[in-house]
């Protein structure tokens, strides 16, 4: 399903087959929304019914409406016409009245509804609806459903068909004072009239535009900042209207169109004035001050039926990640047609001619944005007038001169390209010319060919390697190795014996029939610096290119490649066994090196190019100034090194290249910690194998192992250079965000757990998962700061008291991971004198607290970068501490107001018994008041011997590269239950305060495994002695298994609702891993504890 690797002609049929919702939910819904209307016309079946206002009609919106559902997840807008409403203004005073009786009403109506079908009501996040959700049971399609009451301004039956609603419809909306779009509702027919008209292929065009903004979002973690999808398909239509207009196109053309669209959004200015225009004054008036607002509001996009919604609106949403997206992904396969030509766009204002290679220039459009009349210019119903053709045709640039790299031309210094342009900057000037790329292929088969035939030795297969056979060449600087498997060689050994005799035959029948051959091309061969290689270069004088060939007669270790399957583990035996120096036989090996980098994605190829074109940046402003830069490592070090930090830092086809390109240079400075290598091709399975690789792992670092040939460490070289060149280039604009923030990298560590050995693992915590010292220092410092601010300066005009402020989370435990974590700051209230009043007031506390903590940010002064979340939600408050100098280091906290059940407990002393019960009485769900308990839950950790505090890192740290799996439906089991079960271990199997980490992190793994038996609960603060809590412990403990009790909330099982089964199958391929394997093979034997108490 995903539409990059759909080829551009089979687009059609993606659409046919998965992107059209479900008939048999679509029937389902239609039914249950047809009885739900019937209901509200004819107001039975609920106690709410009764006081409804009379339904003048309803109306069908969202794209379910519209005739544009997406399968999995659409949107349905029901807008009920009420009697009640005479105005705008009505809906603002009786609107709530009227939705609390509708959700009465469809409570009670939908017991005995459509089967197959289950209802849902989420969070209320829109004002003036009621929402809820329609799911199929199996939960693979669902709709998300909006009631709206609303005001029947259009007046039922005097709108007919393409007629215009009255002028006096909008001048009454622009005099009510509404805020932007809030009455749209009551436009929702017009809405619907303007979609449906339209051509069944345009609507699978927006149903395709759709799938790819929701493959957009789903890698993005700002997903709520991007615009509304439907801003989307007004775009899309708006791209038909001006390129097409044709009932039927080509899909990949329209997608093309849009995307091209998105990339110049801040000069984008759409309406249409098939419903209102500038003949009404006030109108008028309004219209021209919509349309003038500057480029940093840009994309202007007017909704078709209201005004004053703004629906692009640029100053709300962030269009920018969609335009990074769109630009980065015209070399997929949906994009190509024929023989890898691209894809054109329709001719629309502003976008390149048909024949151009791509968006190959900035294109000047309104100039003077403030004026309306370059506004106009994109109004659908004046565009077409406007664009007349030019007298004479633009000048189209050659195609030679378009794509012919230059070896004397100065590419742009990559410190300065921003970072949006990075995907531009890499296909304008690192990929290699394909003319070029064409001839070297040719002149690679002549070459082979010639050897095959003329050849004394006999050659049994050729495999192609270096940066040219894997894909990842660089324009300017590309290699290609020939590897000639010969039958003469039969062992490892034999190819030093008779290599150069092999070469310099070959080399004589290269030099006599070369220009008869290859005429495009010239030959010339370099002084020979590398035995047993023979080395020339091949250049083309027309396309100012060339290529270094290393030629190398080789013996066929590993026989014909066979996909997807390893080399027999004797392969490497019979190299380790033949006493070869360190990589001395790679070449034996190329097609496995190939193999591993030609799967890759092509945006993770363009990721390595940039890499490589900043080494080679590199080495050349230091070229001859010293040691360091005679010995740098190879750049095929750096490609190793970039899929690394792609595989475990994001994984997917499509992601922010500077995001990438931070992460790869943040890696470079951490080489001295580097412990990077791949068991794709070979493994520890085999003993010898595994001895040789635990003899790699005890050498210094950084290690970076080829993952074709275990005896080469490619990481072998001088990376000072490197890591101060990374570290530079990382503050500069190409890694720098909008805001003049560096740009995040991914998650990704110098070494992986699961390739480091048992008896390393204290080492591996403190390297990398101890939290940096000074950093906790700077946060305990700003933390106390903060909270004795708001200790004194909250609720000073107010009976409310704060009582105290209490810090919990793995921060205040003292089991926070180094990066970023999270953190609870818990502020009880005088307020709240019983756990049920916990939710009273709680938007009113929020805006006070949130009010404190900004005046706490502008008169404080603070070692770490303070910021409080601008998420406007006044159910949440968080901010962040980071590090000004560590930008990796972050805590994230959230503000949690309480009712202080504990009071004044003295440390070490259980709350009483009373505490417990009214607990038990009150609450409602697992866990509801567990932050009344944060003391509590602090202190059981804090007070462990500081070693086990390194294992409870060590299970988050593998639980969190195990959250980072795809899991399908469900959720892994909550950190905390993981804590807890580390603790439990550490106490059952003998509370040494000095144990072996391998051990214990083994013994988790295994508790993990027999997650059914799990039953594990404290009697420190709560016992059975009390009836209540007795006869509640005794029912929660008859529950099903997993069971985790929390030992300061015993309403809190951390053991139920979660995908057990997935941490169980990650824990059992962990436990044969090296980090829980002997040094001689045999698995780490974990403590002998039982899974229940």
């Amino acid at each position: 399903m995903d539409v990059y690797r759909t080829p551009a002609t089979e687009l059609d049929k993606l659409v046919a087959r998965n992107l059209q919702p479900s008939g048999e939910f679509v029937g389902a819904t239609r039914r249950a929304l047809g009885a739900l209307d019937t209901a509200l016309r004819e107001r039975r079946a609920g106690p709410g019914a009764a006081n409804l206002p009379r339904v003048l009609k309803t109306a069908k919106g969202g794209s379910f409406g519209r005739g544009t559902a997406l399968r999995g997840g659409c949107d349905f807008e029901l807008v009920v016409f009420l009697d009640c409403f005479k105005s705008f203004e009505d809906l603002g005073t009786r609107r709530a009245k009227v939705l609390e009786d509708m959700q009465a009403l469809l409570e009670s109506w939908w017991q005995p509804q459509v089967p197959g079908l289950r209802l849902e009501f989420a969070g209320q996040g829109m004002s003036g609806a009621l929402q809820f959700r329609l799911a199929s049971t199996d939960r693979e399609n669902w709709m998300d459903v909006s009631l709206v009451p609303a005001f029947d301004v259009l007046a039922t039956g005097q709108l007919t068909s393409n007629s215009k609603p009255k002028p006096q419809v909008y001048s009454t909306l622009l005099n009510s004072g509404c805020q932007e779009g809030e009455h749209a509702a009551c436009f929702a027919e017009l809405r619907r009239n303007f979609m449906n008209t339209r051509p069944t292929k345009l609507k699978n065009l927006i149903l395709l535009v759709k799938h790819w903004y929701r493959q957009v979002c789903a890698q993005q973690a700002k997903k709520e900042m991007l615009p509304p999808v439907y801003a989307l398909e007004l775009l899309t239509i708006f791209a038909w209207e001006q390129g097409c207009k044709e009932d039927a196109f080509s899909l990949a053309k329209g997608l093309r169109t849009v995307l091209s669209l998105i990339q110049q959004y801040q000069h984008l200015c759409v309406f249409w004035t098939i419903n209102y225009s500038f003949e009404d004054p006030a109108v008028g008036q309004f219209l021209q001050r919509q349309l003038k607002r500057p480029r940093n509001c840009r994309p202007v996009i007017l909704d078709p039926c209201d005004p004053t919604w703004d629906v692009g609106n640029g100053a709300a949403w962030h269009w920018d990640m969609l335009a990074q997206e769109a630009e980065s992904c015209y070399d997929q396969p949906c994009f190509l047609q024929g023989p890898g030509a691209p894809v054109q766009p329709w001719q629309v204002m502003g976008l390149p001619h048909a024949g151009c290679s791509g968006l190959d220039h900035h294109i000047q459009r309104d100039p003077n944005p403030g004026t309306l009349e370059d506004c106009k210019i994109l109004d659908p119903r004046h565009l077409r007038a406007r664009s007349k053709p030019p007298s004479s045709p633009a000048p189209v640039p050659s195609r030679t001169a378009s794509i012919a790299p230059s070896m004397s031309r100065t590419v742009s210094d990559l410190s300065q390209i921003p970072t949006k342009e990075l995907d531009r900057f890499i296909q304008d000037h690192l990929k290699p010319s394909p003319q070029f790329q064409e001839q070297v292929k040719r002149a690679i088969d002549v070459i082979l060919r010639c050897l095959r035939e003329n050849c004394v030795h006999k050659v049994s297969r050729v495999g192609k390697g270096g940066s040219f056979g894997r894909g990842t060449d660089l324009k300017g600087s590309c290699d290609v190795e020939l590897i000639i498997f010969l039958t003469c060689f039969t062992n490892y050994k034999d190819q030093g014996t008779r290599s150069r005799e092999i070469l310099d035959e070959i080399r004589m029948q290269l030099e006599s029939w070369w220009q008869l051959q290859v005429p495009s091309l010239s030959l010339s061969f370099p002084e020979q610096n590398a035995p047993e290689t023979l080395q020339f270069q091949l250049m083309s004088t027309a396309l100012e290119s060339r290529i270094d060939v290393s030629l190398l007669p080789a013996f066929d270790a590993v026989g014909p490649p066979n996909s997807g399957n390893k080399p027999n583990p004797q392969v490497y035996s019979t190299l380790l066994k033949s006493g070869c120096r360190e990589g001395q036989h790679a070449a034996c090996f190329v097609e496995l090196r190939r193999n591993f980098v030609n799967t890759r994605p092509v945006k993770l190829k363009n990721l390595i190019l940039l890499v490589k074109h900043w080494y080679h940046q590199v080495a050349a402003q230091n070229k001859g100034k010293g040691p360091a830069c005679a010995s740098l490592p190879p750049a095929y070090a750096l490609e190793l090194l970039t899929i690394f930090a792609w595989e475990q830092g994001c994984g997917m086809d499509r992601f922010n290249m500077a995001e990438g390109l931070q992460t790869v240079l943040g890696l470079v400075q951490n080489y001295q910690h580097l412990c990077v290598y791949w068991t794709v091709n070979y493994s520890i399975e085999d003993p010898a194998l595994r001895t040789h690789l635990l003899g790699q792992l005890w050498k210094s670092r950084p290690l970076v192992l080829d993952p074709a040939d275990p005896t080469w460490n490619v990481g072998q070289g001088s990376w000072e250079l490197l890591a101060q060149e990374a570290a530079a280039l990382g503050t500069q604009t190409c890694c720098t965000s909008r805001d003049g923030t560096p740009v995040q990298p991914w998650d990704v560590m110098p070494a992986l757990l699961y390739q480091t050995p048992a008896g390393d693992l204290d080492k591996f915590i403190s390297e990398f998962l101890q939290p940096n010292r000074q950093f906790l220092t700077q946060v305990n410092k700003a933390v106390d700061t903060i909270c004795s601010f708001l200790r004194e300066n909250c609720f000073q005009n107010s009976p409310i008291k704060v009582i105290k402020v209490v810090k919990g989370g793995s921060s205040a435990k003292g089991t926070a991971l180094r990066g970023r974590s999270d953190a609870d700051l818990v502020v009880f209230l005088s307020c709240f004198s019983h756990f049920t009043e916990q939710g009273n007031k709680r938007a009113e506390i929020i805006s006070e607290i949130r009010a404190q903590l900004e005046a706490c940010q502008r008169e404080q002064q603070f070692e770490v970068k303070f910021e409080v979340s601008k998420w406007e939600n006044p159910r949440v408050l968080s901010f962040s501490l980071t590090s000004r100098t560590m930008l990796d280091q972050s805590v994230d906290f959230d503000v949690l107001p309480a009712f202080d059940a504990l009071g004044q407990l003295v440390s070490g002393s259980r709350p009483g018994p009373q505490v417990y019960a009214d607990l038990i009485h009150s609450y409602s769900n697992a866990g509801e008041y567990s932050t009344c308990f944060t003391e509590l839950q602090r202190d059981f950790i804090i007070s462990r011997p500081t070693k086990l505090k390194s294992l409870i890192r060590l299970v988050k740290h593998w639980y969190q590269q195990c959250n980072k799996m795809p899991k399908g439906r469900g959720s892994l089991p909550p950190q905390h239950g993981l804590e807890l079960l580390t603790v439990y271990a550490w106490e059952q199997g003998g509370q040494d305060p000095q144990f072996n980490m391998a051990e214990g992190f083994r013994t988790v793994l295994e508790l993990v495994t027999q997650y059914r038996q799990l039953c594990i609960y404290w009697t420190i603060n709560y016992d059975a002695e009390d009836a209540t809590v007795g006869d509640f412990l005794k029912w929660q403990l008859q529950k099903p298994r997993p069971i985790i009790l929390d030992p300061a909330d015993p309403t809190g099982n951390l053991g139920c609702n979660a995908r057990w089964d997935l941490l169980a199958k990650e824990a059992a391929a962990c436990t044969s891993a090296l980090c829980c394997t002997a040094r001689d093979g045999t698995p780490i034997q974990p403590w002998p504890v039982k899974a229940a108490v």
